[in-house]
């Protein structure tokens, strides 16, 4: 059997490395930041989102450019 020492030695380093009350702090400090950020964050996601809508809306104007069939809604008008 390991002398208490041992174990003792082995709880000191493991705190030493993952230092419980320093997680709870971050991960507090780190949620505080994120409910503060929130709002500009969400506008930025908003202003890709409208990014990518107009990069995608641009890319289909450009195929339909090219297209034989006539777009009507969601179905197309396949007469020759």
């Amino acid at each position: 059997m390991a002398s208490p020492q041992m174990y003792v030695a082995l709880a000191k380093n493991f705190f030493q490395r993952n230092n419980p009350v320093e997680a709870v702090a971050m991960g507090i400090v780190q949620g505080i930041y994120n409910l503060i950020t929130l709002h500009s964050r969400m506008k930025l996601l908003k202003y890709r989102y409208m990014l990518e809508a107009q990069k995608l809306e641009r890319i289909e104007n450009t195929l339909n450019q090219f297209n034989p069939y006539e777009v009507k809604g969601n179905k197309m008008n396949r007469t020759y």
